[in-house]
């Protein structure tokens, strides 16, 4: 069963643009799945339209931003399936970004 916070982040997620054909992600259906995975952690997996998409990593960056804008999540582990570099889309959407140096 959805938790309430998978389901509203699925709703956020829909209303995604893509770049390459203007489409909402619902209406292409690149989200496949959400799940809260603990309080405030949720996974989201997705398809990009084409295994050789250029744009998989912004469509992944996307996600992750926009999961993270919902109210109550604190983090976001988002997975890449049906590209030929599955494994380099998921490492380059994950990282952690960069601590800034101190001064």
């Amino acid at each position: 069963m959805d938790s309430d916070l998978s389901r509203r982040v699925t709703e956020t997620l829909n209303d995604l643009v893509d770049e390459e054909t203007l489409r909402r992600f619902g209406e292409l259906n690149l989200v496949t799945e959400v799940t809260e995975m603990a309080t405030g952690s949720v996974r989201v997996k997705f398809q990009p339209l084409s295994p050789y998409s250029p744009l998989a990593v912004n469509i992944g960056t996307s996600i992750r931003d926009k999961a993270l804008s919902v109210e109550g999540v604190k983090a976001v582990r988002v997975e890449c399936s049906g590209h030929m570099m599955d494994d380099l889309v998921n490492r380059l959407v994950n990282k952690e970004p960069a601590k800034p140096r101190p001064t």
